[in-house]
């Protein structure tokens, strides 16, 4: 996306003795916690944010490479500087292994929507979390992840109706869910929780996943931020235990 018009006030040292790069980093981060920048975007030059904020434009590139050793912001190389897009391919998710010993090591991943419909809400942790009253009307889209049809999970996404009108109209198989919320109704996720547990294969787990009843599962709930900390999905997912393998290498 083209540069955001310069929005910083002029800065001002505080008396405590705060680095001046420090409250303009804070200044900045304020401005993408609030979606002035939002991810994809660029930010304005270093010069118009030293002009914006009275500030030099080394004291500008220092709070600049602050935010982007944070990880809030990335430098291109001859294009400018950039709010970073969150990774969600950080997630426990990517952990499902997407291959048995009978599947190729390139298999077809297929996103596929099972039920998507708009109901009331009568899950009361759902409601308080989306900020909804118990009745109150929700997007609940149910899809399933398979690789060379082999279902590895399936999960559930609860959005707020009023916050995604229609959305329940739209055919969502083999969608990235975020992206199409960004480009069709302009929320933006730039951030997402997730908690992971073990349990075991309900009835529907064991109808959708193909395994025994009260075989041993992985569960993962999720929930997604846009700015100013809304809420914007709660998914919950099941997984197969045995397509499930966690490594990560620490250093």
């Amino acid at each position: 996306m083209r540069a955001t018009r310069a929005s910083l006030e002029e800065i001002e040292p505080q008396e405590n003795g705060q680095p001046l790069y420090r409250q303009v980093m804070e200044a900045i981060r304020n401005n993408l916690d609030v979606g002035i920048w939002k991810p994809g975007d660029q930010l304005p030059t270093e010069t118009e944010l030293s002009v914006t904020t009275g500030v030099s434009e080394g004291t500008i590139r220092q709070a600049v490479l602050g935010l982007v050793q944070e990880g809030r912001l990335v430098r291109r190389s001859g294009k400018g500087t950039f709010v970073t897009r969150p990774r969600f391919d950080r997630s426990f998710n990517r952990f499902f292994r997407f291959r048995t010993d009978e599947i190729a090591a390139n298999p077809l991943i297929e996103l596929s929507v099972i039920d998507l419909k708009r109901q009331p809400v009568q899950d009361n942790n759902i409601a308080a979390t989306l900020h909804l009253k118990r009745g109150d009307s929700t997007v609940v889209l149910h899809r399933a992840i398979s690789a060379d049809g082999v279902t590895v999970c399936h999960y559930y996404s609860y959005l707020a109706a009023k916050s995604f009108p229609k959305l329940e109209r739209h055919a969502l198989s083999n969608v990235a869910l975020y992206d199409f919320l960004e480009r069709e109704y302009g929320v933006y996720v730039v951030r997402a929780v997730e908690t992971l547990q073990a349990g075991t294969a309900s009835a529907e787990d064991s109808q959708i996943l193909k395994i025994a009843k009260g075989s041993p599962v992985i569960a993962i709930q999720r929930i997604a931020y846009s700015h100013g900390d809304t809420v914007v999905e709660i998914r919950r997912t099941v997984g197969r235990s045995d397509t499930f393998q966690y490594q990560i290498e620490l250093s």
